[in-house]
């Protein structure tokens, strides 16, 4: 009768982890949850959960608790041949290690360096593919029960339901601010940043820069190749901006093939000389390998910045626009226009 009251303490124990792990729909909290339950059923004082990139073969640690500073400054590593991650992507089950100091067993220093001395690895599988690696861990030599292997075993099932949620969700939330084609923001979400950026530059009394980028000639593109041939090169722009433009700049498809970029606290003078000495040039290398030699694809670009050129969002773009309307006409020069003059 005890051991059947403490199975069923347990398993209820477990379903409790399992409902406030498949109740987050935000990934990090998901994981955090997951690794709370799994530290608790095992009783365990560290434990981390890293998912697994199939694309590059490597795994990033995304929770963590209980470990130091230098553990978790290694979060990412390649799967190697034979080793521990290997085993665990492969076979799909979950591997319980009692004792990794032994040399010939266990070859990964790190966690014998943070003296970890006894773990269990759990695969999280979603739609038959491994997601991730669930770990507890504990700095004494330890067995583990095979109540707590079972309840843990449960948790990875829930936990890998949850992670597919929280997976679906954001890709929801990102497909709702996000341009489909060019990967870049959509316009509705940029008219929330720059209204934003707004309101922060004239809190904190900063200038910031609005750039149009507009592909030259995209309809003889068009005509000439189709539209799919049309749609690879926006694909390719949106892919040629997001690589170079700078962390803080904010960028998003306006319309047609138009781009509209946001480079917060860059004055106008700035702003010109980042896309004259390498921003415009990025974009038209990423254009090369969609081009030929009878239509190579470029573009022109306006610049405005706030207050100046601009108080308010259709002050400031109607004068990126005009800037770059008049460097479309002139027949020298690098297809850059300001709305000031500005330095060369």
């Amino acid at each position: 009768m005890m051991t059947l009251t403490s199975e069923n303490k347990s398993l209820l124990d477990v379903l409790q982890g399992a409902r406030t792990v498949v109740s987050q729909l935000d990934l990090d909290k998901t994981l955090g949850a997951i690794l709370k339950s799994a530290m608790e059923i095992t009783g365990t004082c560290a434990g981390s959960i890293a998912l697994y990139n199939e694309k590059s073969s490597s795994l990033r640690i995304r929770a963590a608790r209980g470990f130091s500073k230098n553990f978790i400054a290694r979060r990412e590593w390649k799967v190697r041949r034979g080793g521990l991650t290997d085993r665990i992507l492969k076979s799909r089950s979950i591997i319980v290690l009692d004792d990794i100091t032994n040399p010939s067993f266990f070859t990964n220093a790190l966690p014998v360096q943070n003296d970890i001395k006894s773990l269990v690895c759990v695969p999280l599988i979603c739609s038959h593919e491994v997601a991730g690696i669930l770990y507890v861990d504990d700095f004494t030599l330890r067995e583990f029960l095979p109540d707590d292997l079972h309840a843990l075993e449960i948790l990875a099932s829930f936990a890998s339901i949850a992670i597919a949620n929280a997976r679906t969700h954001a890709s929801v939330k990102q497909q709702a601010i996000t341009d489909s084609l060019t990967g870049l923001f959509n316009r509705r979400c940029f008219e929330t940043i720059l209204s934003r950026e707004f309101r922060r530059a004239e809190r904190h009394g900063r200038e910031f820069s609005l750039a149009l980028v507009d592909v030259n000639d995209f309809k003889k593109f068009n005509d000439s190749y189709g539209h799919q041939a049309g749609d690879r090169a926006l694909a390719s722009l949106g892919e040629a901006v997001r690589n170079a433009v700078r962390s803080t700049d904010v960028a998003a498809r306006y319309g047609g093939d138009e781009i509209v970029i946001i480079l917060p606290e860059t004055k106008l003078q700035k702003a010109y000389n980042l896309f004259a000495n390498r921003i415009k040039h990025e974009i038209e290398d990423g254009f090369r390998l969609i081009s030929d030699q009878d239509h190579e694809l470029s573009v022109t670009i306006g610049i405005a910045s706030y207050p100046r050129d601009g108080k308010n969002a259709e002050e400031l773009i109607l004068s990126a626009d005009r800037a770059m309307l008049a460097a479309k006409k002139m027949k020298f020069g690098c297809n850059i226009g300001c709305a000031r003059p500005v330095a060369a």
